[in-house]
């Protein structure tokens, strides 16, 4: 397989073929179709602080992907060959084994190849409505604003909610709270993403923040 493999900070990514990865017991192989570029990508390129957290460099880079599973290893129970899943980053099993956060993409090969080896705790099955560039989006950005609006915010259906930035993160959490029926307060500074909240018929969208003082939103994220 081929994919852009991380060797160091200041190091531009290198397109380098591997031998293809091989579903040990636990694990699968997945076709990767979408590949997300995070913020936290970039930034270990260019900050050697993240060194210390991507273990097991050199290696492939990518932790949002999505794709088609193509083998399956040893023991692994409701899952098969074609399935569609997205990949949560993170591993709860491994991490818990290792006793550090354990990603893909970080401590194993990543996304940015052609395939990639996953635990199958790392699997959420993507509904054919669904593409892969979608799936690949919700893997990181999504759960972070999920965590960020639900388990750190404790919204609840119904809340009066403000969200500053409508930006990628935003965009998540704003779209998960209007399926909830939450009242919406957003601000952002960009006029184009103050209109974009308007088209995803959020009523309230200020350019200050402060103009959301009296508004009285339950949580703010």
């Amino acid at each position: 397989m081929k994919g852009w493999e991380f060797t160091d900070t200041n190091i531009p990514l290198k397109l380098v073929e591997k031998p293809d990865p091989v579903a040990k017991p636990g694990f699968v192989v997945i076709e990767v179709k979408a590949a997300g570029l995070c913020h936290s990508d970039v930034a270990a390129l260019e900050d050697p602080g993240w060194i210390g957290i991507i273990t097991a460099h050199p290696m492939y880079m990518g932790h949002e992907n999505a794709g088609v599973i193509i083998e399956v290893g040893e023991g692994v129970e409701g899952w098969k060959v074609g399935d569609r899943v997205g990949i949560a980053p993170i591993s709860a099993k491994l991490s818990a084994e290792t006793g550090r956060s354990w990603a893909v993409g970080y401590q194993c090969d990543g996304g940015y190849a052609d395939k990639c080896a996953v635990p199958v705790d790392c699997l959420v099955p993507l509904p054919d409505g669904v593409s892969f560039m979608e799936g690949a989006a919700a893997t990181d950005a999504g759960m972070t604003s999920y965590h960020a609006l639900y388990k750190a915010g404790g919204a609840k259906p119904g809340m009066k909610v403000g969200i500053i930035g409508i930006g990628g993160l935003g965009q998540f959490a704003a779209g998960m709270a209007l399926i909830d029926d939450m009242d919406l307060y957003i601000a952002d500074v960009s006029p184009d993403a103050r209109k974009l909240a308007e088209e995803m018929g959020i009523k309230h969208v200020y350019e200050n923040v402060l103009d959301m003082a009296d508004a009285g939103c339950e949580v703010i994220v």
